[in-house]
């Protein structure tokens, strides 16, 4: 879920900023006037919640990714010392 939240919020946040560019540079002042004061809550609140998705989902993904990297370094340890070459580390 972490991955797609996180490719999901990219990809909104990609596409709001390339249409504002791109309202931008076709209509420049003449279009920042002709936009309502909702439309223009409404974009920001948009890109509001884009950069919170990208943080939320960016957070849980290093977690996950941490997490797995744990579980894969224990199994590394048990694996080592059930060979005999050294005694797995507690607490860690």
């Amino acid at each position: 879920m972490a991955i797609h939240g996180l490719n999901i919020s990219m990809a909104v946040f990609t596409a709001l900023s390339a249409y504002g560019l791109l309202l931008y540079f076709e209509g420049g002042a003449d279009a920042a006037r002709a936009t309502t004061l909702l439309t223009t809550l409404s974009y920001l609140a948009g890109i509001v919640a884009c950069i919170a998705g990208i943080g939320f989902f960016g957070v849980q993904l290093d977690r996950r990714k941490s997490e797995e990297r744990r579980e894969e370094e224990d199994r590394k340890a048990v694996e080592a010392a059930r060979k005999g070459h050294r005694k797995p580390v507690k607490g860690a």
